[in-house]
């Protein structure tokens, strides 16, 4: 394959090493049959996001009102073990952050958004919780359809992703990067044009991201519609990988971690949510959607799933069936999510319509039910 070019703005910056670790790699992380291993421990994750950097705040949400090691270290006692931390392109330019409380997060005054970043690797890295880097939107803070738009190129794309590897892969709990977030729309696979076909694309970042940080892993995502080796079933943005069936990636397979989003009734009244057999009905459907990949010995993980679980209603019974389904094909999840300010589906804390965000009160329902799920794969 042809070296990629990247643009010289986007070429490596040196690291501050009293900001973020050493540079020099730790031990590398891999797939064996299916399961994250490193130094022949098998790593199960039990995920959560917490989003606010790819936002226009460019940092993560919740510091207005608490600490950001306390989060973590909340996150932490919970008992997840990993973070998937969306970014986007104007964190790594070093854009300015807003709404941080500087009177509880006094050593994040005058950082920029780039060296916020840092502080957070690092604290969950010296907390042990592992750390997926998730490439969520554009410039423009908007999830687009292909990897690149009209003001951000397929190279500052690749550049990006380059620039995290290499930035934080010495931090023993630095996973990798989730490539791009919700591959959608006019996205196609495996077709051979270089301006839709999400298989290229997948390929030419995880050869950048391997040849800066070979200790990592590459998390792919699917995509929404396909013509061709997949059925005619309604996919979420990011969840359909059946064509990797008929056009599988170029991508080691001890490096690779498909990574689809699903949803519930939360979202889209979806044809098999009105179904006599729901929720019989979803495990045919996931399996034939993504989780075929877990039995061909594929690492599969969720990257996001989630939504409001209210007693009885259908978000709740979909919940509780895709954990079990998780649960029953031992994958991995990151949860959507901890924050309780999300715009689709509710997180982790509590969020009472007309009242100001609550950082401090767990879900208890909805808790208990992660909190199983979570201690099923210990």
């Amino acid at each position: 394959m042809k070296p990629i070019e990247l643009p010289p703005k986007w070429q490596i910056q040196e690291i501050d090493s009293d900001t973020v670790a050493s540079a020099s790699s730790p031990v590398g992380y891999e797939i064996q049959n299916g399961e994250i291993v490193r130094e022949n421990e098998v790593i199960h994750l039990k995920g959560i996001n917490w989003f606010g950097f790819e936002t226009p705040e460019h940092v993560v949400h919740g510091l207005w009102t608490q600490n950001y090691r306390d989060i973590i270290l909340n996150i932490k006692t919970l008992g997840f073990n990993a973070i998937r931390l969306p970014f986007c392109p104007n964190v790594i330019d070093q854009a300015s952050t807003r709404s941080i409380n500087y009177y509880i997060n006094p050593n994040l005054k005058g950082l920029n958004s780039l060296a916020v970043l840092d502080k957070i690797m690092q604290e969950a890295n010296a907390q042990g919780l592992y750390i997926l880097l998730d490439h969520h939107v554009m410039p423009d803070h908007k999830i687009s359809e292909l990897w690149y738009s009209r003001n951000y190129s397929e190279a500052e794309w690749l550049a990006d992703l380059k620039f995290v590897a290499n930035r934080y892969k010495g931090l023993d709990h630095f996973l990798g990067v989730d490539i791009k977030n919700e591959p959608h729309g006019s996205v196609t696979w495996g077709d051979g044009d270089p301006k839709t076909d999400w298989k290229m694309a997948a390929e030419k970042a995880a050869e950048v991201l391997l040849e800066a940080s070979p200790g990592t892993l590459v998390f792919v995502e699917g995509i929404q519609t396909s013509s061709t080796c997949s059925s005619e079933d309604w996919h979420w943005w990011g969840e359909n990988l059946e064509p990797q069936a008929c056009s599988p990636l170029n991508i080691p397979k001890n490096k690779l971690v498909l990574s689809p989003h699903v949803y519930g009734p939360d979202l889209a009244d979806k044809e098999e949510f009105s179904s006599p057999n729901f929720p019989r009905n979803l495990p045919e459907l996931w399996d034939r959607h993504f989780g075929y990949l877990k039995k061909q010995g594929y690492a599969v993980i969720p990257g996001e799933f989630g939504g409001r679980y209210v007693k009885g209603s259908p978000g709740q019974v979909w919940q509780d069936a895709f954990m079990t389904y998780l649960k029953q094909g031992n994958m991995g999840f990151f949860y959507w999510c901890y924050n309780p300010n999300s715009e689709h589906g509710e997180g982790l804390l509590v969020h009472e319509l007309g009242e100001p965000d609550d950082w401090e009160t767990i879900d208890e329902k909805k808790y208990a039910s992660l909190k199983r799920l979570m201690d099923s794969n210990n």
